[in-house]
């Protein structure tokens, strides 16, 4: 019964945050890209909604910020964030920094200068500590140890379905 309480209450969450994209995109006039799934606890700059803008198939964790207004030198600048990237928990993205495509922003991270396409950043203030990754819908890994599966995502498992249910009883 968990399991079942867990896959609606997770699809939910998802259709929500897609929704979310929409209405930003539609009422604040952010330039938000298809497919994007915007978590309702990622704070949006409302200051400067027109400077926002997320490329398609991108996800933005809750408690994320993403900033397109200095008010300390009073002006307001375009954030862009690219394609298939993975913007995470808590992370910060400042006022005029551009977020490359297939990137992925670790949760608490500050990004306060540009990050190159491929790159994974990490920290207070964020540094890039990989290159040249590839990434798929949302910022998941395609290059890692995993194969890809049709569709170019990454493979399931080579394991059985009660296996794969043991192990998750014996973590809960």
């Amino acid at each position: 019964m968990k399991g079942v309480l867990l896959g609606i209450s997770s699809g939910l969450d998802q259709a929500l945050a897609r929704l979310n994209g929409g209405l930003l995109n539609s009422a604040w006039g952010m330039d938000i890209g298809s497919g994007c799934r915007i978590s309702l606890t990622a704070t949006l700059d409302k200051t400067n909604p027109r400077g926002v803008h997320i490329g398609a198939d991108t996800d933005v964790s809750s408690r994320a910020g993403i900033l397109a207004h200095d008010s300390v030198h009073l002006r307001h600048v375009d954030t862009r964030i690219g394609e298939r990237c993975h913007i995470g928990v808590g992370a910060v993205i400042y006022p005029g920094v551009k977020v490359g495509d297939g990137c992925i922003v670790s949760p608490g991270a500050v990004v306060m200068k540009d990050v190159a396409a491929g790159c994974v950043v990490v920290g207070n203030p964020a540094r890039v500590v990989e290159k040249d990754i590839r990434t798929g819908k949302y910022g998941v890994r395609l290059d890692a140890a995993a194969p890809e599966g049709p569709g170019g995502q990454p493979a399931a498992p080579d394991k059985r379905d009660n296996e794969a249910r043991d192990k998750i009883g014996a973590l809960s």
